[in-house]
């Protein structure tokens, strides 16, 4: 009785968080669509140049996100010692430079298969984007107050 109540209990947690996230209308395979979408047509670029193009740009990303959860995980630790602070200071910075060194590694990736020129128009769209985004994150927020 008390495995079936218990399993009631986790259907319906599963339930409200999955309707929390459908009514949030955030995915993030959708993102991710909504991104190479928008990249693709703001850098004006081909089936073929996409299918070289957008494995490397995943691969970058799973690297730079592993990167960032160590990030977030530093930054919600309040270290208890001066010696501690500087040590959690240190590793911010060493993780901040991987993550540059990450894209700079990727850049000249994708340099390989593009031309700069429809590099650079790709960095450009993915910066529009995410500013794009964020508005539009700001502006639900604004609309739910």
């Amino acid at each position: 009785m008390k495995r079936h109540f218990f399993l009631l209990i986790l259907l319906f947690v599963v339930c409200f968080a999955d309707a929390q996230n459908k009514r949030n209308g955030f995915t993030p395979e959708r993102f991710q669509a909504e991104l190479e979408q928008y990249i693709t047509k703001k850098a004006c670029l081909t089936p073929k140049e996409a299918s070289k193009f957008f494995p490397l740009y995943s691969e970058m990303s799973r690297k730079q996100r592993i990167v960032h959860q160590e990030i977030k995980k530093l930054k919600r630790i309040k270290p208890a010692s001066e010696s501690e602070c500087k040590k959690n200071i240190n590793k911010r910075d060493a993780l901040d430079i991987q993550m540059k060194q990450i894209q700079k590694t990727y850049h000249e990736k994708f340099m390989e298969v593009l031309p700069a020129e429809k590099v650079y128009d790709i960095l450009k769209a993915e910066d529009r984007f995410h500013r794009q985004m964020f508005k539009r994150k700001a502006a639900r927020i604004r609309n739910k107050k």
